[in-house]
């Protein structure tokens, strides 16, 4: 009898979701499951033996709860609780149109899949709105219905994360998706919302019907701020730019939920709370990183004090990221930076010395002859400044260089600042230096002892507080002399020393030739750069990918980076004495060259390697297929494969050495790759060496940017 017992009630779906086994002890919650899944099982009377179904009139289920309970559930889209609807003016959930009213009502409503709405008091969670949810009731869901309970569908699947966090794609969402900030319909796209955003808000994505697409989204808005003024007890606050800018009655003071106290200047996070019915705001304060920016990536990914940040979409108007040595508090809401400000900043240099770039009268705005200078300080910045001239003789400050005189390039100056203006000081007389001149020559610094050395002249000796203006061709730096990477290719052009005791350099300018002590190369620059801080001093660091496979790290300190002319290119590299690099976009046959090779007949050739088989290839090498030639591979070709592709938003280049070409060329996505391969003929029109984008796509040239997606 058991057995039959057991077997009846399992197809009757009282053990549904039950894990303990049919004998032995049972808890009470397991009791409340059996008990719920029978009062819902379908009742059956028997006949002649046989178990027959009951079903009412409309071909429902007759059940324990509705016929004998008068139990009804009621199954819809949740538009209101008592604290806050979403009114879709008389719309099914799909339709997702019309306005929003925060506030709520005292009742819930629950509109059906045909539209119909039901209008029930009960106080269902705020955190079920906008979900497919079951009403259980006595009787006929109404004003007047005693509710049981609220709870999610099986159908409603609800996924919670970050809005950063979402990646858009079409088949992810309905075409009617909807965005409801605060409960208010803010967007009616996905794409708008969750694409290419930094934005660490939490956000509840909603797929209502189980249909694997997701039809809502609900984010909590957020505003941030800075205190300008508080004062609780006359019920005063003021955060410019915010709902809260300008606070001073009691009413809307107790509208404000204070989480931390907060005082004049504290950057503060504003979020709404409509959990009781009213719209309350939450304030809190912002956590902060002190600290400089140690890298910068060409994405925007800040480095502070050994953790990794994004600016935030919602930061504080002006706010900026970038690489500065100068020490910041970085007020941050998880990942993201929502404001800063400096906290400290340089000790100045104790003299100001700088290397006259260039001198030159140029005209303003009215046509008037202005003079300006272009000068590297000491402290590593460069400037163009205006000249502070003076017309009488007798109001020059003592030392002073006259503009037409004193002002040749390369000439190392006291500079002055006075009213925006800057001027020069000679600087023979200062602190007992001697000066050597200018125009002298043979001095060279030797990185093994330290010193400057020149026939028949002073060894100049150095230490910690000497320090060099480095001038390249078109770089310039301000070095130590322990951070000179090699010895000076190029005589001393001009040197200040002590006079008393040892001749210990204090400063001077070394010319940098790039040619002495330096690596050269060729190879793929990526298709980014990475800024970081080295020492207190801003460094761009550029990965090239050299022929052989291998990667070299090449590194620059101007202000700017390298140019963004030579990403993703074939280039040279030259490293100079202070182990900084030039990079220099080339046609592959310099690199060819460079290799000794004899064979120079034909350079580089852009084309498309369009069919390969056994020793013969088809390139199109005009930009139609039309024109596509069958070339054979000489004995010894040299075959370079290339894949470029994107990894942690730096655009990479793998080369390989290989001994045959890939079969064919499959062009991705359909599209008919005009600049797949370079390739080099020999003077029996055999290929001699080719460089092969493994994927079909377009490969670097002299004069466009390898477009990666």
């Amino acid at each position: 009898w058991d057995v039959n017992i057991i077997r009846d009630a399992e197809a009757a779906g009282i053990f549904a979701n039950y894990d303990l086994p049919v004998r032995g002890s049972v808890t009470r919650e397991w009791v409340a499951r059996l008990m719920n899944n029978g009062i819902y099982a379908t009742k059956v009377k028997y006949e002649d033996g046989q178990a027959q179904e009951m079903y009412n009139q409309n071909n429902e289920p007759q059940t324990f709860a509705n016929q004998d309970l008068g139990l009804e559930e009621t199954t819809g889209f949740l538009m209101s609780t008592a604290n806050a609807q979403l009114i879709a003016d008389g719309k099914d959930y799909a339709g997702k149109e019309g306005t929003v009213a925060t506030g709520g009502k005292s009742n819930c409503v629950v509109m059906d899949s045909k539209g119909k709405t039901y209008e029930f008091k009960y106080d269902a969670p705020l955190s079920l709105l906008g979900q497919k949810v079951t009403v259980l009731s006595k009787g006929d869901l109404d004003t007047d219905s005693k509710v049981y309970g609220v709870t999610t569908h099986k159908d409603s699947v609800v996924t919670t994360t970050t809005v950063d966090s979402v990646k858009y794609a079409a088949k992810n969402f309905e075409t009617t998706f909807v965005v409801y900030e605060d409960y208010v319909a803010t967007e009616n796209t996905a794409e708008a919302t969750f694409k290419d955003v930094n934005d660490g808000r939490t956000v509840i994505l909603v797929d209502y019907d189980n249909d694997e697409q997701y039809d809502a989204a609900f984010i909590k808005g957020v505003e941030y701020g800075k205190v300008d003024y508080a004062n609780p007890s006359r019920h005063i606050i003021r955060i410019p730019g915010t709902s809260l800018a300008n606070v001073s009655t009691e009413s809307a003071y107790e509208k404000i939920t204070f989480e931390d106290s907060v005082a004049k200047g504290d950057v503060v996070k504003l979020t709404k709370d409509y959990s009781t019915g009213k719209e309350l705001t939450i304030v809190q304060k912002v956590d902060v990183v002190a600290g400089a920016v140690t890298k910068l990536t060409s994405d925007g990914i800040a480095t502070i004090d050994g953790s990794e940040y994004k600016l935030s979409d919602n930061a504080i108007d002006g706010t900026v990221v970038k690489v500065d040595k100068t020490a910041k508090n970085y007020y941050v809401d998880g990942k993201y930076v929502v404001f800063s400000d400096v906290i400290s900043t340089e000790t100045p240099s104790q003299t100001n010395i700088a290397y006259v770039i260039k001198a030159a009268v140029t005209k303003d705005a009215w046509q008037e002859d202005v003079s300006k200078v272009d000068i590297l300080k000491n402290d590593g910045t460069r400037e163009v400044l205006e000249y502070k001239e003076y017309s009488e003789p007798d109001d020059k400050p003592e030392g002073y260089l006259d503009f037409a005189d004193g002002l040749k390039e390369g000439k190392l100056v006291e500079y002055v600042m006075s009213g925006g203006k800057v001027y020069f000081k000679d600087i023979d007389s200062k602190d007992k230096a001697i000066k050597i001149d200018p125009n002298a020559s043979g001095y060279e610094f030797k990185k093994s002892t330290g010193k400057l050395e020149g026939t028949g002249k002073t060894t100049l000796l150095t230490n910690e507080d000497s320090y060099f203006f480095v001038v390249g061709e078109d770089s310039y730096a301000v070095l130590t002399a322990s951070e000179l990477k090699g010895n000076t290719a190029a005589a001393a052009a001009e040197m200040v020393y002590s006079a008393s005791g040892l001749p210990y350099v204090k400063y001077g300018v070394l010319v940098d030739d790039f040619t002495s002590d330096s690596s050269t190369g060729y190879g793929i620059a990526a298709r980014s750069q990475a800024t970081t801080i080295v020492d207190g001093e801003e460094i761009t660091e550029l990965v090239i990918t050299k022929m052989d496979g291998t990667e070299v790290t090449v590194t620059t300190n101007e202000k700017n980076g390298f140019e963004k002319t030579v990403l993703g290119k074939f280039v040279s590299y030259t490293i100079g004495t202070d182990g900084h690099a030039k990079v220099t976009d080339k046609d592959p046959s310099a690199w060819y060259a460079a290799k000794g090779e004899t064979d120079t007949y034909n350079n580089f050739i852009l084309g498309a390697l369009t069919h390969a088989e056994g020793n013969s290839v088809m390139i199109a090498a005009n930009g139609t297929i039309a024109n596509a030639e069958y070339f054979a591979l000489a004995d010894d070709a040299k075959i370079y494969f290339v894949d470029a592709y994107t990894s942690s938003s730096n655009n990479r280049v793998i080369v390989s050495e290989g001994d045959g070409l890939v079969t064919s060329i499959v062009n991705e996505g359909g599209k008919t790759a005009m600049k797949s391969v370079y390739y080099r003929l020999n003077e029996d029109l055999e290929i001699s060496e080719i460089i092969v984008e493994i994927h079909g796509e377009t490969i670097w040239t002299n004069n466009e940017i390898q477009d990666v997606e």
